[in-house]
C-alpha cells in the first residue's frame, strides 16, 4: 500500500490566509476556520487508465487532524463516499464534476451540512490543490459561504504505473464566512 503524504503547513497558511482576504464577506471574521488532514481512499486502487473508481474521503479538522481550529469548536470529522472515472495520470480531472454534500460532525454534537457544487484541482508545486467552494445548507453556520481546500503530494509515477496507489493524504483547510 501507496501512503503519500504531505509536509505543506507553509503553503496551506498562505493558501488559508489568501481565501480569507479573497473571500466574499458576509461578516468581519470567518466563522470557523480549521485545518487538518483529509485521506482518500482508492478502491480498486489507482492505476495509469481512467477507470471507475470509489473514493472515500474522511477528512480530520482541528486537534484530530494534528491541526487547530477557531470558533466555537476544536474538533471536526466529515466521510465522503464516491465514484467517479479517475486515473492517477488525469487524476482530480473528474474532480470538478462531482458535487460533494459533506456533512462535518464537530465536537459535543452540533454538525453543519455543506453543498459543495464546484470544485476545482491544480497541479503545481509538485502538489495537487482541491479547492471546493460551497454553502453551509443546514446545521451550524446555516447559510454561511465555505471553502475547503486540500494539497496533497503528486503521485509517484512508478506507483502509479503499477497500479498500487490505495490511499493519499493531505494538508486540509476549512473556512466558514
Amino acid at each position: 500500500m501507496r501512503k503519500a503524504t504531505a509536509a505543506v503547513s507553509g503553503v496551506l497558511t498562505l493558501l488559508a490566509a489568501l481565501l480569507i482576504a479573497a473571500a466574499p464577506a458576509q461578516s468581519d471574521t470567518p466563522l470557523t476556520v480549521c485545518t487538518g488532514t483529509a485521506t482518500v481512499d482508492y478502491s480498486p486502487p489507482l492505476g495509469p487508465l481512467p477507470r471507475q473508481t470509489r473514493q472515500s474521503v474522511t477528512e480530520k479538522l482541528g486537534t484530530d487532524g494534528g491541526g487547530s481550529c477557531t470558533g466555537p469548536f476544536t474538533t471536526g470529522t466529515a466521510t465522503t463516499v464516491f465514484d467517479q472515472q479517475v486515473s492517477c495520470l488525469a487524476q482530480g480531472l473528474g474532480d470538478t464534476l462531482v458535487q460533494n454534500v459533506v456533512t462535518y460532525h464537530w465536537q459535543g454534537g452540533q454538525t453543519s451540512t455543506i453543498t459543495y457544487p464546484l470544485t476545482t484541482v491544480v497541479h503545481a508545486a509538485n502538489q495537487e490543490i482541491v479547492t471546493s467552494t460551497g454553502t453551509v445548507t443546514a446545521g451550524y453556520a446555516l447559510g454561511a459561504l465555505s471553502e475547503r481546500v486540500a494539497v496533497y503530494p503528486s503521485l509517484s509515477i512508478l506507483d502509479c504505473l503499477n497500479s498500487t496507489i490505495t490511499q493519499q493524504t493531505g494538508q486540509l483547510t476549512l473556512t466558514l464566512t
